[in-house]
């Protein structure tokens, strides 16, 4: 079953290495440009969740990280639609799949 792991440590396991799985780790951050230091401070993500009511925020940070697939207030669009790309970036993926 899918499983939520709700405000994990950045130093949990979890948040060092690729999930593979229905597993969604939730990060809360006090401001976008708070979570736009946060993810590039670690290696590309092979996908990256923004949740907001506020689609400046939203471009703010799909602006200014890099991410295998990337979806706002979603996590599936970007690999239920096989017309859209999905693979990985830099340690995170070789290749594409769609």
């Amino acid at each position: 079953p899918p499983t939520i792991i709700d405000a994990p440590m950045p130093n949990a396991g979890i948040m060092q290495e690729e999930i593979f799985g229905p597993v969604l780790p939730i990060l809360e951050t006090e401001s976008a440009e708070a979570a736009v230091e946060f993810i590039n401070n670690r290696e590309p993500p092979l996908a990256l969740y923004v949740f907001t009511k506020d689609q400046q925020t939203a471009d703010k940070v799909l602006d200014h990280t890099r991410a295998g697939g990337s979806c706002v207030n979603d996590v599936v669009m970007h690999i239920a639609n096989p017309a859209l790309p999905f693979g990985g970036v830099g340690a995170s993926g070789m290749g594409q799949y769609h």
